[in-house]
């Protein structure tokens, strides 16, 4: 995409900054830079002027209110580097109602209305373009060991620049992420499938005083291998061949104890679509377990995409060292909500199950969406998640009216003015089957997706091109766009990484100017890597190499 720039344009400090540079296959030199803390110096001493060290957590405080206080105090002594005790610090986080279906609570089935346990960063009060936040910090946690409990994020890092966490792991070590269970005939619906969960996980939620939820359920192989106990996805469990109750549609039943076990019917799901139709998907709210014979040994996961281990939105250049994360209710680590910004780094770190465990995160390991770019992915050990190892791809936007040369865009009404289009960008457009249709540049964006009808109006220009004019005369609310200049998710390095026995695929490289070099995977159930992106630009000019697939 020659809207995409091989460089960030910011200036590089060897002394705290880190970089990946490659030839792309096109022949540009790319360079991948992440920004350390401003004003931190190596061997800077500690505690000292620039080093803040946190004092030990008080009897009866709580890691809730203590971990706020100490970014606080380090800010206001104006140190670029804080040190927290190293210690096990169990987070309450947010009430959790047992009422999953009230959408006024903090529940299981509206986790988005559930408060991150430690939040780094405050939510913009006026709107901005560049992070006024937490800046220019380095926050040592030690070794230290967070416990979160509720099924909602871990950490939000927003409106942040120059940030570095470093030294801890994060789990959730009370909250069941998964069951084992087995395919039976359906004694409430007779000619149908029902799940029965091994007796060794309970089909009482503890959390709630109800039922699990079942959001994913896939197909196991229950290795005897004593280095693969307890098991591992199988490979097949990829996309076609599993069954999500996530969005839409009416959970399974508990029917109690049946002659085969703890039984969940599901008499009361939809199956309107009949019973293994392939038209019945998670988005058609008719899923059921009729895709799996009787007999075959599945893992269910009770959350898919209830929060994350670590979110960050609307920041610069945010730096994760010497990080463990055992598993998490949704994504391990989600960077989005962007536009405009750039630089994240993960590395030496590692996203794997802890002892015993099933899984580790419950979707993706890494996903990065609708971010500038400048992403170094650098020797970590990513395995037995329930989706992508990572995923670097952007996310398309709909189109909501098409008419001579100018779009309807409607969205999320963020505090950042560049999360949507503006005048000057150039726009890529797709079809519904999300193939590449063409480009064209924007004249004027009028209008806001905020408040009432929250439509952006978007002339396009093709600049005498009479290819643009083709593709944008026929533009149709079935169509769909990346803001190319904004939402690139370019610049980008997966290196030396150990990506195995996960749901999904090893890596998604689904960006332009990207460097997929040295990397390991076994054992992923829809391959190493996929470079066909979807609604996006795919695997434009990326270098592939010297990776060991199995």
């Amino acid at each position: 995409m020659a809207a995409v720039a091989p460089s960030s344009g910011v200036a590089y400090n060897s002394n705290v900054d880190f970089e990946a540079n490659f030839t792309a296959p096109g022949g540009q030199s790319v360079q991948a830079l992440v920004k350390g803390p401003v004003g931190l110096a190596s061997g800077a001493p500690c505690p000292g002027s620039q080093c803040y060290v946190m004092r030990a957590i008080h009897a009866g405080e709580t890691p809730d209110a203590y971990f706020p206080a100490a970014v606080a105090a380090a800010l206001a002594a104006q140190a670029h580097k804080l040190v927290i005790p190293q210690g096990t610090y169990n987070f309450r986080g947010p009430s959790v109602s047992a009422d999953s279906s009230n959408a006024n609570t903090c529940n299981e089935g509206h986790y988005w209305n559930c408060t991150p346990h430690w939040t780094i960063g405050s939510y913009p009060s006026a709107p901005m373009t560049t992070p006024t936040g937490v800046l220019d910090l380095d926050i040592d946690l030690s070794g230290s060991v967070l416990n979160f409990a509720a099924p909602t994020t871990g950490i939000w890092i927003l409106n942040a620049a120059r940030v570095r966490l470093e030294n801890f792991t994060i789990d959730w070590p009370n909250l069941r992420i998964a069951s084992l269970g087995t395919i039976v005939p359906d004694p409430k619906n007779p000619g149908h499938q029902a799940l029965v969960l091994d007796d060794a996980y309970t089909a009482a939620d503890p959390l709630t005083g109800g039922y699990v939820q079942i959001q994913a359920v896939d197909v196991w192989d229950d290795s005897t291998d004593p280095a693969g106990a307890p098991g591992r996805f199988d490979l097949s469990a990829g996309n076609a061949h599993e069954v999500y109750f996530t969005f839409g549609g009416s959970q399974p039943t508990f029917i109690g104890r049946t002659g085969a076990g703890q039984t969940f019917s599901c008499e009361s799901c939809n199956f309107s679509n009949g019973a293994g139709s392939s038209s019945c998907s998670m988005f058609a709210g008719c899923a059921n377990f009729d895709l799996f014979a009787t007999g075959t040994r599945v893992v269910v996961r009770h959350y898919t995409y209830n929060g994350f281990a670590l979110l960050m939105n609307w920041s610069d250049d945010i730096d994760l060292e010497n990080v463990k994360i055992l598993t998490s209710p949704g994504m391990g680590i989600a960077v989005n909500e962007a536009g405009g910004f750039r630089g994240f780094r993960f590395a030496n770190s590692s996203i794997s199950r802890g002892s015993g465990r099933l899984i580790s995160t419950a979707s993706d390991a890494i996903n990065i969406t609708q971010f500038a770019g400048d992403i170094i992915i650098d020797s970590n050990e990513v395995a037995f998640q329930g989706d992508d190892g990572i995923n670097v791809s952007p996310s398309a936007q709909a189109i909501a009216s098409a008419s001579s040369g100018v779009i309807g865009v409607t969205g999320a009404c963020t505090p950042n003015s560049r999360d949507a289009v503006v005048a000057g960008d150039t726009l890529a457009f797709f079809d519904g089957s999300s193939n590449f249709l063409g480009t064209a540049g924007t004249s004027a964006a009028t209008g806001s997706t905020c408040g009432n009808p929250g439509v952006l109006s978007v002339s396009l220009d093709c600049a005498g091109s009479s290819a643009c004019a083709a593709v944008v005369g026929a533009l149709s609310p079935a169509d769909s766009f990346v803001d190319v200049t904004q939402q690139p998710v370019a610049r980008y390095a997966v290196r030396n990484n150990h990506f195995h026995e996960n749901r999904g695929h090893g890596t998604v490289a689904g960006a332009p100017f990207g460097e997929v070099t040295g990397n390991t995977y076994f054992r992923n159930s829809m391959g190493a890597i996929d470079f066909t992106g979807l609604g996006n630009f795919g695997a434009d000019n990326l270098l592939v190499s010297g990776n060991v697939t199995n």
